[in-house]
């Protein structure tokens, strides 16, 4: 799938403009008990890994900062925000390493409408959070 869903795009678009890293997969979140499947679809998240050239410091540099900028002025509730590594292997020898940023409902039991909605308003905030940092980090 090529489209990027409207939901996420914000955030796509905000991790990629720190010239820090190269998202390449991301999801809106499904909550709808008809979206369900196999696979637990009651997140957000996008996944990405450092532009050329940048050390994988400087991006965990940037999930730290903007994960505790999200705790310290939201908390946890409504949507709890997670920023973490993921290792998949590929075949006998090699893994691949990818970064992930995960905006999960705090309430498992909310209505599909309500997590949407809260998904959304968190998504917005941490967009700030991002441009807010990428202001601060540009050279004048």
């Amino acid at each position: 799938m090529d489209a990027i869903e409207p939901e996420i795009r914000p955030l796509v678009d905000a991790l990629n403009q720190t010239g820090l890293v190269r998202t390449f997969s991301s999801c809106q979140g499904h909550f709808g008990p008809d979206e369900q499947t196999l696979v637990d679809r009651n997140h957000a998240e996008v996944r990405f890994v450092p532009a050329d050239g940048i050390p994988t410091a400087s991006v965990e540099k940037l999930l730290a900062s903007v994960l505790t900028q999200f705790k310290y002025q939201h908390g946890i509730l409504p949507v709890t925000l997670k920023g973490y590594r993921l290792y998949t292997p590929i075949d006998e020898e090699m893994v691949e390493e990818t970064f992930v940023l995960e905006l999960r409902p705090f309430n498992r039991f909310d209505l599909p409408d309500r997590k949407r909605a809260d998904i959304g308003r968190a998504i917005g905030k941490v967009v700030l959070i991002i441009g807010h940092r990428n202001a601060l980090t540009k050279p004048n």
